[in-house]
């Protein structure tokens, strides 16, 4: 079964097994999901002035809830593990987890699948990928350069997540200063929040955070540079149906 929900400036993609059982039935676990992803647009957006975050940023105290603690707890992380690449206090305007908060969101769906029992499920926000499958799948990964063709095909059973600047614009900034290091970039590995922003991060510093996540040993990926030549990880694993 599937189904797409159109909010937080994208569509959201579930997909179940054929075979599995959803408490409630398909249809009301679809609606459960479109109020959540709602609910979370309008802590989240930076483009609701009444928004928890927008406030944040007009630095309005006291307005956190734990959910909002929670998510600025992660960017904290993910800025430290990223070396600073991933920087969500260096946006202008002030505070922007979105490269982030994606991913947190889409996991958040993929566990109510989980919990409502499907035993296969895949939530797709937006490039943003969480997999729950007890074998790995291959993704697909857009080529940043030719829409209706692939770059690469992955294989994975947690999460993926992909940045580019190839629908959006230019919507990273280096933090560091200087130019952005990779016009497009894929993070493979869970949890699926911190591979978004990995993703994010390595379009900002390019080979260099690359081969930093690599080190780390938790995660692979691949980018792809502004001539459109492909650095992968050792680690990644492309499925034999890579093109």
């Amino acid at each position: 079964m599937l189904a797409e929900i159109a909010t937080m400036g994208t569509v959201f993609t579930l997909s179940i097994g054929e075979g599995d059982q959803i408490d409630g039935g398909w249809d009301r676990m679809v609606e459960r999901a479109t109020d959540e992803l709602g609910r979370l647009d309008r802590v989240f957006s930076t483009y609701r002035d009444d928004s928890e975050v927008s406030r944040l940023r007009r630095g309005e105290r006291g307005v956190e809830s734990s959910e909002v603690e929670e998510v600025v707890a992660l960017c904290e992380l993910a800025r430290e593990l990223s070396d600073g690449y991933f920087d969500p206090w260096a946006v202008p305007g002030g505070f922007d987890p979105s490269g982030l908060v994606k991913g947190w969101a889409t996991e958040r769906i993929l566990q109510m699948l989980i919990d409502a029992g499907a035993a296969e499920a895949v939530v797709n926000g937006g490039g943003d990928i969480a997999i729950h499958s007890s074998e790995p799948i291959n993704v697909g990964i857009r080529h940043p350069f030719v829409a209706d063709r692939l770059c690469a095909v992955v294989k994975c059973n947690t999460a993926v997540a992909t940045s580019g600047l190839y629908e959006r614009g230019c919507h990273v900034i280096n933090p560091a200063g200087g130019e952005l290091g990779a016009f497009a970039a894929t993070i493979v590995g869970a949890p699926l929040y911190l591979a978004d922003a990995l993703a994010t991060a390595v379009i900002a510093g390019g080979d260099r955070v690359l081969e930093q996540i690599g080190y780390a040993g938790e995660f692979h990926g691949l980018l792809i540079t502004f001539d459109g030549m492909l650095h992968a990880l050792p680690g990644t694993v492309f499925s034999p149906e890579e093109i």
